[in-house]
């Protein structure tokens, strides 16, 4: 036990004095910051690090903009009551929610499941022969396949179809591998479980965001609020990048989060998740792709289309949006998020006190 402290604390030290030689400060200077916005806010070093909070750029009223992990689920709870989480928690129940309410998502294909397994057109999508003709209706093009369930990309493929002949060949994107429709529905086996996935259309991101990196859907994770009711506010966000090859945009792939300015929707310089340390990538690492600088088309109404979503979503005052842009120049919704990381507000500087604020007025009702 006391081995383990131990070594956390010097991982901690060396976290610390590396990003006082980042920042340009004093070691001594690094530990007094550090401490003090521990002590003030609840959050932890790492949290201060990832922040940038001692960098020259980040302003000192900013890092008090924070609430710890305890007042931060405190608030969610107010805002989200957990009874109705699961209706954005769960693909299925998600997609059907999206196209009752109207909101711009992608098409729904199909749900697999060797009992209640259904097509959009209502014929049963049971086994691997209905899943295969599905595809073949679909040859030419690509779909994602999507766990019903999961977090981080995990389970995502996109599959390329082609048929030629009487043959159907399926390849994924991503791992360029080849599969046929018995093996990806034991993709999705689990032990004692039966495979179920989603299928749905591939998504034609507009060439903005397909500049910024073309194998991935780079995606915005907005954080709205409710402020009032029937009113909503963007409080923050960061742009997600995938990596060159890659189909998932995910941070914990190894992908690239440029936060995002508000007030012009210009990217600031990114960052990723294998360091504390924010690295201020300027441009693409793999391809040299510019990020920073970069002005958002159509940012005003990317924000609008946000705070609509929010506001027609039952019984969730806050949430992370995931917004594309389509080749229309339209916004997309591809989910939401109704208990995103907390770390998000560190990773794009949103100033999470808000939630708190707000979860204190009168208009929160309790359910």
């Amino acid at each position: 036990m006391i081995a383990g402290y131990l070594s956390r604390l010097k991982d901690t030290l060396a976290m610390l004095k590396k990003e006082a030689q980042l920042a340009d400060l004093s070691f001594p200077e690094m530990l007094w910051q550090t401490s003090k916005f521990c002590l003030k806010t609840r959050l932890g070093p790492r949290y201060f690090v990832v922040a940038g909070m001692a960098r020259k750029n980040f302003k000192e009223a900013d890092k008090w903009q924070h609430i710890s992990a305890r007042e931060y689920y405190h608030a969610l709870d107010k805002l989200n009551p957990p009874l109705y989480r699961k209706l954005t928690q769960s693909k299925l129940s998600e997609k059907a929610l999206y196209q009752l309410l109207h909101i711009p998502t992608a098409q729904m294909l199909g749900y697999f499941h060797p009992i209640n397994g259904v097509t959009e057109s209502g014929a049963t999508l049971t086994t691997a022969g209905a899943l295969e003709q599905l595809l073949k209706q679909h040859a030419g093009s690509m779909v994602m396949l999507k766990p019903l369930e999961g977090f981080g990309g995990v389970g995502v493929l996109a599959i390329a179809i082609t048929y030629s002949g009487d043959e159907l060949q399926l390849q994924s994107v991503g791992e360029q591998k080849s599969y046929n429709a018995e093996q990806l529905v034991n993709f999705y086996r689990r032990k004692n479980q039966h495979p179920e996935f989603m299928l749905e259309a591939y998504i034609r991101q507009s060439a903005q965001f397909a500049s910024f990196n073309p194998s991935s859907l780079n995606t915005l994770r907005l954080w709205v609020l409710e402020t009032a009711p029937d009113q909503a506010e963007v409080i923050g966000g960061y742009l997600r990048i995938g990596r060159a090859g890659k189909v998932i945009d995910n941070a914990s792939a190894g992908g690239i989060m440029c936060p995002v300015a508000l007030a012009t929707g210009e990217l600031q310089p990114g960052l990723i998740k294998k360091t504390p340390h924010r690295d201020d990538i300027c441009q693409h690492p793999d391809h040299a792709a510019p990020l920073a600088g970069v002005i958002l088309e159509q940012w005003p109404q990317i924000k609008q289309f946000a705070e609509k979503v929010l506001i027609a979503l039952p019984h969730t005052r806050f949430a992370g949006l995931d917004i594309t842009m389509t080749g229309h120049q339209a916004p997309l919704l591809i989910e939401s998020n109704v208990a995103p990381d907390k770390d998000g507000a560190a990773h794009g500087n949103i100033p999470s006190i808000k939630l708190k604020r707000v979860a204190r007025k009168h208009n929160v009702k309790q359910y």
